[in-house]
């Protein structure tokens, strides 16, 4: 095991007001601090990777449960719109279908560069399918929501018929006030829950289905007990509200929650509160990313909790973690199926230099299910019954499909720490229920 020691850490205090606020997005803007006795033990930087989680997904039979109505409802319009005009923004393609892509292309911190990483997938996506297989016309909120709520009004103008983003969820969330009215569905990244409703989906990956997906399976192979450490905020409260719920389910029992503001005090204060319930469970549940579980593991191990005996349990933000750390190994988390990415990012690194990381994905899968639902000529393509089919969707990002309340359920695959790499110990399921998902 690594020795704790002390360290200077970096502390995203734009990050913090952003994830309390459970905005998708990596963001930066960086001042450090230094502490010392269990502070200087803690060594965390608290910043947490974009919220890419998941879904409320069962393996058996390489299947999953059929999805459940919405009450509410959503007009949406009777056939694809057509162009009104010359479009504004940056256009890529020469297709009959216009299509808006709202991207927070010169908003402050990391946004810019998210936005470039969608950009650039769309990009990849126009040239795989064709520039006639659409006009797409990517516009800049500046990741402002009354930004996006202009852009979207915009679009509907030029006659876009469907709208792809925004990224963050207040953007979604203003952007939708303009586009339901308007009769348009969109499909927005945030992985705020909240943000979604009908006829406005999120492709992205949601946080409670990744707890589903992990706490089960730790579970059925013997993990019974569990004590949580949790960020406050909306983040925190929709992880213990989903672990609560999946160990109801399932059987299992949480001994303890402790949760932590964005500063250190909160840190240390929160590791001593969870101390007892720690010693007296099987798993504990770190949800954030960043060095945040490799610092919470480090202090719970120099306070005398003998990590080998316990099962860490994450979420895909361990991503963004040190994985090869002594102190994250064996550790589980659920995240998404990498079968179909690879040959995503082996394409976008030979075309951009660089790899892509999931935000590429869910910009590449949003463009290539557009135009593959264009290519089919129905008319009612772009409609809430074409893109709710139960046999969902497969993209680069795995198997997805789109529920009538706008979330979005993912087939994930569960992962444990080897070795310092991220091994498939559970694969994702193939399909939902009975019928295959569509590949494109």
């Amino acid at each position: 095991m690594e020795k704790a020691s002390g360290a200077t850490l970096p502390f995203t205090s734009r990050e913090i007001a952003n994830r309390t606020k459970q905005c998708s997005g990596r963001r930066t803007g960086t001042t450090y601090l230094r502490f010392g006795g269990l502070h200087r033990r803690l060594a965390i930087l608290l910043v947490a990777a974009a919220a890419l989680s998941f879904t409320s997904c069962q393996t058996v039979n390489y299947g999953l449960p059929d999805s459940g109505a919405s009450s509410q409802q959503f007009t949406e319009q009777t056939g694809i719109a057509t162009k009104t005009g010359p479009a504004s923004g940056q256009v890529i393609g020469t297709g009959a279908t216009r299509v808006a892509m709202l991207l927070p292309l010169s908003a402050p911190g990391n946004g810019a560069t998210i936005a470039n990483e969608f950009r650039n997938a769309a990009e990849l996506a126009i040239e795989t399918r064709g520039q006639q297989s659409m006009e797409l016309v990517i516009k800049d909120t500046a990741g402002s929501p009354s930004i996006a709520l202009t852009r979207t009004q915009e679009a509907v103008r030029e006659g876009a018929a469907i709208i792809l983003g925004p990224v963050f969820s207040s953007s979604v969330t203003s952007a939708a006030s303009a586009a339901r009215p308007s009769h348009r569905v969109m499909i927005a990244y945030s992985s705020d829950p909240s943000a979604a409703s009908p006829g406005v989906y999120l492709l992205s990956f949601l946080p409670d289905q990744v707890i589903d997906r992990t706490v089960s399976y730790a579970v059925s192979t013997g993990t019974r007990t569990f004590a949580a450490i949790l960020p406050e905020g909306a983040y925190g409260a929709l992880v213990e509200r989903q672990l609560r719920e999946t160990l109801k389910s399932q059987g299992g029992v949480l001994n303890g929650v402790a949760r932590y503001h964005y500063n250190n005090e909160s840190v240390v204060a929160a590791i001593r509160e969870i101390l007892p319930a720690v010693q007296e469970s099987d798993g504990i549940i770190i949800p954030d990313g960043g060095t945040a579980p490799v610092a919470i593991a480090r202090a719970l191990n120099s306070e005398g909790v003998k990590l080998l005996e316990k099962r860490l349990i994450g979420t895909g933000q361990w991503r963004s973690s040190d994985i090869k750390s002594a102190y994250l190994q064996g550790g589980m988390f659920a995240d998404m199926d990498e079968t179909g990415f690879e040959a995503f990012r082996t394409t976008y690194r030979a075309r951009f230099g660089s790899d892509p990381t999931i935000n590429g994905g869910l910009g590449y899968d949003s463009v290539m299910l557009v135009a593959d639902l264009l290519a089919t000529s129905n008319p009612e393509a772009l409609g809430r019954r074409s893109l709710e089919r139960s046999q969902g969707f497969r993209g680069a990002t795995g198997i997805y499909r789109f529920l009538p309340n706008g979330q979005t359920q993912r087939g994930l695959a569960v992962y444990q720490i080897q070795e310092g790499r991220a091994v498939v110990v559970d694969p994702a399921p193939q399909f939902f229920g009975p019928a295959r998902a569509a590949q494109y």
